[in-house]
């Protein structure tokens, strides 16, 4: 009998504890990073999705497929622009908003407004179901703090509207 109890083999309960307390430690250190690079991961997608758009409406302005006058401004709904994945938001809604072009033309050497074009290109974006989005900005100052909790939903405009420059 005395040899069996000898070769018994096994965890204490302390070893055990000590064990289970070392994880919940981890893991009350763990969760908070992981979710906060999750949170940035789909932010950074959210703007790549947002340039996706621009570029979009971008080569539809270029290539007068939206209906306006050369050299018009445009708000363009996403609806309307082709993009892989299109109204798919890394939030997991419904993704909607616009893009605005705003065009300018440059007077050279006083022709009297005959120049060249050019062109801004803004973007307004939800996703419907969580409520991430970005507010109106411009294309070269997208980034992943532009993505924040709207307070107000975003209306995609029916149809491409187009205004004439002044």
């Amino acid at each position: 009998m005395r040899k069996c109890l000898k070769n018994e083999k096994g965890f204490t309960l302390i070893e055990l504890l000590a064990v289970i307390v070392i994880l919940g430690i981890l893991m009350i250190v763990a969760i908070p990073m992981v979710t906060r690079y999750i949170e940035q991961a789909r932010k950074d997608t959210f703007v790549d999705t947002a340039k996706a758009y621009i570029n979009a409406a971008r080569y539809a302005y270029l290539n007068d497929d939206l209906g306006c006058t050369s050299g018009d401004s445009a708000t363009v709904p996403f609806k309307k622009l082709e993009v892989d994945n299109a109204g798919k938001s890394p939030f997991g809604g419904d993704l909607v908003g616009y893009v605005v072009i705003k065009a300018t033309v440059n007077d050279t050497e006083g022709t009297g407004g005959i120049g060249t074009s050019s062109a801004k290109y803004y973007v307004v974006a939800q996703d419907q179901n969580k409520k991430w989005g970005i507010a109106r900005t411009e294309e070269g100052k997208l980034e992943r703090k532009s993505v924040e909790k709207l307070k107000t939903d975003v209306s995609e405009p029916g149809d491409v509207s187009c205004t004439a420059i002044e």
